[in-house]
């Protein structure tokens, strides 16, 4: 009797184990992902507005392309070129809001769409615009890149 108790223990003792290891192996859920996509969103606003390229880099896809308001297209490496922080001499403060973020989640892709309004003071003058983006999100090589970008002004 002793034996079969010692048994019956074993077993649910390995089964609680294996359950507990394929749970740390499940995947994140929709909410978790969700939620890494956001705050990924929120990095990407934070190292725009500083032309932060060592952050823009990691971020982005080096089979980016992005999509200006005009029409015009670009790729990653235009892109950084393109990010040459202000000298600190010149009076340019900028601010970039994500007022609404919207994941939809495609297994490993994602369509993130983002409404955001950026201001600040550019040569003593205040601006206040609102930008509707669409981002392509795709894992590769086991994280989050943003592979594609359209950007749209918000009329008012």
């Amino acid at each position: 009797m002793k034996h079969m108790l010692l048994s019956v223990f074993l077993t649910i003792v390995a089964a609680t184990a294996a359950f507990a290891q394929s749970e740390s192996k499940a995947p994140p859920s929709k909410r978790t992902v969700e939620g890494q996509l956001i705050e990924l969103e929120r990095q990407l606003s934070a190292a725009l507005v500083k032309e932060d390229a060592a952050v823009l880099d990691r971020l982005w896809s080096n089979d980016l392309v992005f999509t200006f308001p005009n029409g015009k297209v670009s790729n990653k490496a235009e892109r950084l070129a393109g990010q040459k922080p202000a000298a600190p001499s010149s009076q340019s403060e900028a601010e970039n809001t994500n007022d609404e973020v919207k994941v939809y989640l495609y297994e490993n892709t994602a369509v993130v769409t983002v409404l955001s309004t950026w201001s600040g003071k550019a040569n003593n003058q205040v601006y206040s615009s609102q930008f509707q983006a669409t981002h392509v999100w795709a894992k590769q090589q086991g994280r989050w890149q943003l592979v594609a970008a359209h950007v749209s002004p918000v009329k008012k």
